[in-house]
């Protein structure tokens, strides 16, 4: 007789699939099937736990992921073994070959057998699968049709047969697209909403397979790629990390996800557009509108004289970007602000009219309710120069995070220093240190004229890094204030 042929877990019949989703529910069974025999990661499962306050079945989903790294029923039945889960086992066993079917035996298949019908009688009358609402009365399972013959160095065999191609891969790129695809499909659904998802093979060809001579920047988590997609000038950002540590990728692909929902549900003029992502190639994908005038940080310091921004490009920069800010902080979500934590000018990118928006959002956090003035988180996040005492030294997070690093850019747009230069001296304390009257020597010398907006972006700046996090105005003052600024000086030149 020959051998039934594999099946794969995304061909399950979507009955047998219900009927094992609903077993594996009770009792949080898959929690020990997904961590400890599927091997998926805590930040995994927490995602997964999600589902039931969706309405979804977190057991579907988990079979979902596993699935689509190509894993099989055969290979499922196994670990079912494993756990003693022989009901379960029953549900799936005439989709494997019937040598297999001695792991099943027939004692312990009456006994789960009895406590399935038990626990189906005390099931609720209706579940979700998929999102799609479903009956679970008259559960029936099929007849136990096999013997029970020794099982003793059955496993042993299966181990062999069955596991070691999966254990034997060894690559790290394999291992990253692995990782990366499990969390991310995970929490996609949710924090991608209508964004598009794009084939990896697409993005390939858009950037003439990743060609060096189209990266744009690196960093920490990826490499950024100019490209061409669908006729349009795209920006691509590929996740990877430099040594494929499992805390590095556990910690970019969460940043990912943040970035993620939050460029889907906060869409403003000032913020950067997300296109579309990528998951199910060798890395994970994030791609954005092309912004063709670069950051702000390279258009402060370039030597080149046709690129530097004139003062009244650098005042319009301030004001789009505390426009993009005030709409992060006033546009409540469960009456919660949304805080970017890590605004400075390498975040800030100008469009070909040089209109800023702000990008990277992976440190992006809600804040406290309306009636707080703080928070009080567990880690801190950020890059140091451009960070409150309070948020340092107590872990006190608000908005007023976010307007104490735009007050440094304000310092940067005004004087083209870097907010911590070679000798690790702070451009916050050299500019508040400095004699007021002597302030016009710290103005950018690349730029001429225009004294009058300098030493505005001076003063509003120092507003915005007062030491109390009280003292500094909230973002939609700034705009004001700014906007203020903008409306003199045209009085001046007009006048």
């Amino acid at each position: 007789m020959s051998e039934k042929p594999q099946m794969y877990i995304y061909h399950l019949p979507y009955e047998e699939r219900r009927k094992l989703s609903l077993l594996l529910d009770q009792e949080g069974k898959w929690i020990e099937l997904g961590l400890k025999h599927m091997q998926f990661d805590e930040y995994t499962i927490e995602g997964l736990k999600r589902e039931v306050m969706k309405g979804n079945s977190p057991s579907c989903e988990l079979l979902t992921l596993w699935g689509q790294q190509n894993h099989t029923v055969l290979e499922l039945f196994i670990l079912l073994n494993r756990m003693g889960l022989y009901q379960g086992m029953s549900i799936i066993k005439n989709f494997i070959d019937e040598k297999y079917h001695v792991l099943l035996k027939e004692d312990n298949l009456n006994k789960a057998v009895r406590k399935l019908r038990i626990a189906d009688s005390k099931l609720p009358s209706e579940n979700f699968d998929n999102g799609i609402k479903i009956l679970t009365k008259d559960v029936k399972l099929p007849e136990y049709t096999g013997d029970s013959h020794d099982t003793t160095n059955i496993n042993q065999k299966v181990d062999r047969e069955v596991f070691a191609p999966i254990k034997n891969v060894k690559s790290p790129q394999v291992q990253l697209k692995i990782d990366s695809n499990k969390v991310l499909t995970a929490c996609v659904v949710e924090s991608a909403g209508a964004t598009p998802q794009i084939p990896y093979e697409e993005l390939q060809m858009a950037t003439d397979k990743w060609s060096k001579t189209r990266i744009l920047g690196q960093g920490g988590f990826g490499t950024v790629f100019r490209g061409t997609w669908k006729c349009t000038q795209v920006a691509i950002k590929r996740l990877e990390t430099k040594d494929n540590s499992k805390k590095d990728l556990t910690e970019q692909i969460r940043q990912s996800i943040t970035e993620l929902h939050c460029l889907n549900a906060y869409r403003h003029d000032n913020i950067l557009p997300l296109y579309g992502y990528s998951i199910g190639g060798p890395y994970p994908c994030l791609v954005y509108q092309y912004m063709s005038g670069g950051s702000l940080d390279s258009r402060i310091r370039t030597k080149d004289q046709r690129r530097l921004l004139n003062w009244p490009k650098r005042l319009t920069v301030g004001i789009g970007t505390a426009r993009g800010l005030q709409f992060l902080h006033t546009t409540l979500h469960n009456n919660k602000p949304l805080i970017h934590g890590d605004i400075k000018s390498a975040n800030i990118l100008l469009d070909p009219m040089d209109q800023p928006r702000i990008g990277d959002f992976g440190l992006a956090r809600e804040g406290p309710e309306r009636h707080y003035t703080h928070i009080k988180v567990s880690r801190i996040q950020g890059t140091l120069p451009y960070l409150p005492d309070e948020f340092l030294r107590s872990k006190e997070f608000s908005t007023k995070v976010d307007t104490y690093s735009f007050g440094m850019v304000l310092f940067e747009l005004a004087t083209a220093l870097n907010a911590i230069d070679k000798r690790m001296k702070f451009l916050k304390d050299h500019v508040l240190n400095y004699p007021p009257e002597k302030i016009l020597e710290l103005k950018d010398p690349k730029v001429p004229g225009h004294d009058f907006l300098y030493g505005e972006l001076i003063r509003i700046g120092k507003m915005c890094v007062a030491k109390r996090a009280k003292d500094r105005p909230n973002m939609i003052q700034v705009l004001l204030m700014l906007e203020e600024v903008a409306e003199k000086n045209w009085e001046q030149m007009v006048g």
